[in-house]
């Protein structure tokens, strides 16, 4: 399966006008999904359908400005820009 993999990248990054891999379009998602190849075959097809899957977010920045609030509110009057800074 790796070797599988790495033959696939490498026939990928040599040329996109050669078949399997020819084409493209805007939405990369569907067009890995909508190329005329097995999977089993060329593993590449799965591994890019699989990271275009991964939905990036901001889950924890959001959390952490979201307890930064909490800290900073009138419940905690006593605490300052001087007291964050010390």
């Amino acid at each position: 399966m790796t070797r599988k993999l790495s033959d696939d990248l490498q026939a990928y990054n040599q040329s996109l006008l050669i078949a399997p891999f020819a084409g493209g379009q805007a939405d990369g998602l569907s067009w890995w999904k909508n190329l005329p190849i097995i999977s089993e075959i060329h593993p590449l097809k799965a591994f890019s359908v699989t990271n275009l899957l991964i939905v990036g977010h901001a889950g924890e920045v959001e959390h952490t400005f979201s307890d930064l609030g909490i800290t900073q509110s009138t419940r905690r009057c006593n605490l300052s820009v001087d007291t964050f800074e010390t």
